[in-house]
């Protein structure tokens, strides 16, 4: 979709002045007021072809360096100016619409006669989500301030901020029921570490499980056989039921947890530990536990869009997810309910064999009310592990770069002029 073209008369006073030098003409007697007219009417002329040749001719591009970056991250963008028609360009000013927190590109620039400028924007990324870079315009006018062209711009680029990983955590990795390093007895449906021999090749066997030197000495096609990993898979499970959340932004349980989780996956990626995601937010997230840097992807996308707006309490998810994970798995549940009216619900995991390590937030650090240390001795009681987060100790807040940031403005008169603004402005 193309630009859209608008051209405003900047200055109305001149017409005024056109009117009366018209008047002046034909009642009055003398040359000075056709001159006048002439010369007012031909300035009014040339100042619409000029701006009408520039909106014409030239061209503002802006290019988003990556659409996938992570909440602390730089985004950046590069901005092109081409002048085609080789009148100088005495100002120009782009006006950004985007919706990232703390992200505005817009600025004006004086250009001159160059037949490309170029520059650069960027800011540091705030807040995880998904936001639109655009829809945006850029305007510029005539040297005598009388007209004004705007080309707007539809189009809008969609960027996914991730939320950060921290390498620091006050929680580590759950060893799971198999730690002890003995493989298992049971086989895996996928490729892991741990080799347990080969059998014969069936279709939709991946062509990287196939064991050549097996399939040449034997005259037929056999791939490798997995056992499950050794440590277990990894379930992060987030408690994101609205009533059970305090505070907000980056100092809120909601961005603790999501914080938690994202750097939770990347260990167990380095640790070659599969893991999934669970949440339990208005509509379930199910992700199953995986490998790899891919895994881990698609971990960080669905905890980029997640919002704590859930309708259903552990006492319904932790069944849930005792039917979802597999016996020798672990389960790292986060949440921020101390009511333990979900502690009876413990016993559909303790049949199935998974281990369990619970996740708290002081409510207390947070502005609420309720004792973690109680419910953590609880649920030790019943055979399960308990740790308790306060507020800050998950990873330090994202904050900005600077209180005040130079904006620049065009007057009514085309003059370029810096204002400072502070940094929420």
């Amino acid at each position: 979709m193309g630009p859209h073209v608008r051209i405003s008369v900047r200055s109305g006073w001149p017409l005024l002045a056109l009117f009366f030098l018209l008047l002046g003409a034909v009642f009055l007697q003398g040359a000075i007021w056709l001159i006048l007219l002439v010369f007012l009417g031909g300035l009014y002329a040339a100042s619409y072809f000029w701006i009408r040749y520039l909106a014409t001719y030239v061209t503002v591009r802006r290019t988003l360096r990556s659409r996938l970056v992570s909440a602390g991250d730089r985004l950046e963008e590069r901005f092109e100016l081409i002048n085609r028609g080789g009148i100088p360009i005495i100002w120009v000013e782009i006006a950004d619409h985007s919706n990232v927190p703390g992200y505005n590109a817009s600025v004006a620039r004086g250009v001159g006669g160059e037949p490309v400028t170029r520059w650069l924007f960027s800011a540091r990324c705030r807040q995880r989500g998904h936001f639109q870079v655009g829809p945006w315009e850029w305007m510029t006018g005539d040297p005598f301030g009388l007209f004004t062209a705007v080309l707007s711009f539809p189009i809008v680029d969609e960027v996914v901020i991730h939320p950060p990983i921290h390498t620091e955590l006050p929680v580590q990795l759950p060893a799971g029921r198999r730690a002890d390093g003995l493989r298992s007895r049971e086989k895996s449906l996928r490729a892991t570490i741990n080799s347990a021999g080969v059998r014969d090749y069936r279709p939709l066997d991946p062509l990287p499980w196939i064991h050549w030197p097996t399939t040449a000495r034997r005259g037929a096609l056999h791939v490798r056989q997995f056992d499950l990993d050794a440590a277990g898979d990894i379930w992060i499970m987030l408690d994101f039921s609205r009533e059970s959340q305090l505070g907000s932004g980056l100092d809120g349980t909601e961005e603790h947890a999501v914080l938690l989780a994202a750097s939770l996956g990347a260990v167990a990626k380095t640790n070659n530990r599969p893991a999934g995601l669970a949440v339990y937010s208005r509509e379930p997230l199910i992700l199953p536990p995986g490998l790899g840097e891919n895994q881990q992807w698609k971990m960080l996308q669905a905890l980029a869009f997640l919002r704590a707006d859930g309708e259903v309490g552990l006492e319904k998810s932790l069944p849930d997810i005792a039917r979802a994970a597999r016996r020798g798995t672990a389960v790292v549940l986060i949440t921020a309910d101390l009511s333990g009216a979900w502690l009876p619900k413990l016993d559909h995991l303790r049949r199935k064999g998974i281990a369990l390590t619970a996740v708290l937030f002081e409510r207390k650090t947070f502005g609420g009310s309720g004792q973690a240390g109680l419910l953590a001795r609880e649920i030790v009681g019943l055979g399960f592990d308990a740790h308790i987060i306060r507020q800050g100790e998950v990873g330090r807040p994202i904050l900005p770069e600077r209180a005040e940031e130079i904006v620049y403005r065009v007057t009514p008169l085309g003059k370029v002029v810096a204002v400072r603004v502070g940094a929420d402005g």
